[in-house]
């Protein structure tokens, strides 16, 4: 496989905090010789995904990676037709998914120089899809470049990682992240200080930040361990559908937004061959894009709500206010410090846990938040408070 190697930096730039993996990818680049499959370990929301598009533009932009043509534009938003998103079917990559990838490998790219297949959440790859891209991965077509992306390389079957070069991603540290939302993104510097801090990851964070309405549905969620306690566990049944409907008007947001994606797409495009396959995979792409956005609407909440008890946790264990992540709160998680049972706080915040896992595995969302705001809604006392 032959690429350009000016590799411009432009693209890797946008990449924060992960200095050693741009590095590792830079010259894999700019040696020729790339290699045909890799492994993108780490968190959500610390530039996995980023990282693979700059790759693939890097791969197949005259510039080498520019940032600014039609080429990286493209990829970016993930409209290029020689760029593939593989993501789970529901709980699950399928072994179909998996074939269509295969046919599409060994055709030869529609306008660049590379296909690019990009593995969302590689480790729900299921037996049989695994192993039908182990084949592939055995007998690689020379201009094809395979990226699994996840956060569970062991749930992986371990021939198929043998055949990928690792490269690990970590954590942004708030100061990281805020740094990327002045920086890339204009954000106002308080702004940016609260999302940063918040937020918990980069992905989180920018959408506090592009988002008005971030704040105050923050502080909404915030509010139901005290809803809870006023009302009780039958108050959990108003709170889920309340969620719900948040996931129904941004659910609603992105279909707007899709639409005019879709119309651009199809005037860019026209009548090349790659018109009608390109179309249904970003049509395909919506798809998962709505499901997505519904399930972290209600992530978010839960992520928002764990943090309140976790705060509380931690006031009751003497911690400085400013080690608490939401510090405008802090005489009322003290408060609340006061009287609640460590151990029911411990447990709160797993059941919280098992909930949001269950919801990626696309239960029925609202009879979980139902389910988990009825065990919150009665909290047991520390012994001896009042």
């Amino acid at each position: 496989m032959s690429a350009r190697t000016g590799n411009d930096p432009a693209m890797w730039s946008r990449l924060i905090g992960q200095e050693t993996a741009v590095r590792i990818l830079r010259d894999a680049v700019a040696s020729g010789a790339p290699g045909h499959a890799y492994l993108f370990v780490g968190p959500q929301g610390v530039g996995r995904e980023l990282a693979a598009m700059a790759l693939a533009a890097s791969l197949n932009c005259p510039d080498g990676g520019c940032g600014v043509c039609d080429v990286c534009a493209r990829v970016l938003r993930r409209a290029h037709p020689d760029v593939y998103t593989i993501a789970p079917e529901g709980a699950q990559i399928l072994v179909d998914q998996v074939r269509t990838v295969r046919e599409n490998a060994y055709l030869s790219p529609y306008e660049g120089r590379v296909k690019v297949f990009l593995f969302e959440d590689a480790h729900r790859l299921n037996p049989a899809a695994s192993n039908a891209l182990l084949k592939v991965l055995e007998e690689p077509p020379g201009d094809v470049v395979f990226v699994l992306v996840t956060e569970s390389p062991e749930d992986l079957l371990p021939t198929v990682v043998s055949r990928c070069r690792r490269v690990d991603f970590f954590p942004l540290g708030p100061a990281e992240i805020e740094r990327v939302l002045v920086t890339q993104h204009d954000a106002e510097p308080s702004l940016a200080s609260w999302a940063a801090r918040t937020g918990g990851d980069l992905s989180t964070a920018l959408r506090f930040v592009k988002d008005p309405g971030a704040p105050e549905r923050r502080r909404a969620h915030l509010d139901i361990p005290g809803r809870l306690v006023r009302s009780g566990p039958s108050e959990s049944v108003r709170i889920a559908a309340e969620l719900a409907e948040e996931a129904a008007a941004a659910v609603s947001a992105l279909t707007k937004r899709q639409k005019d994606e879709l119309a651009r797409h199809l005037e860019a495009f026209g009548d090349a061959r790659a018109t009608g396959a390109a179309r249904k995979r970003v049509e395909d792409r919506h798809k998962r894009e709505a499901r997505r956005t519904e399930t972290e609407v209600y992530d978010s909440a839960l992520r928002d709500v764990a943090s309140f008890y976790r705060d509380v946790l931690l006031a009751g264990a003497g911690v400085p206010d400013d080690a608490l992540v939401n510090t405008e709160m802090a005489e009322r998680l003290r408060r609340a410090a006061a009287v609640a049972d460590p151990a029911w706080l411990v447990g709160a915040l797993e059941r919280i846990e098992d909930t949001r896992r269950a919801l990626a595995r696309n239960v029925q969302a609202v009879l979980a938040l139902e389910a988990i705001f009825m065990e919150l809604g009665t909290p047991r006392a520390r012994a001896g408070a009042r």
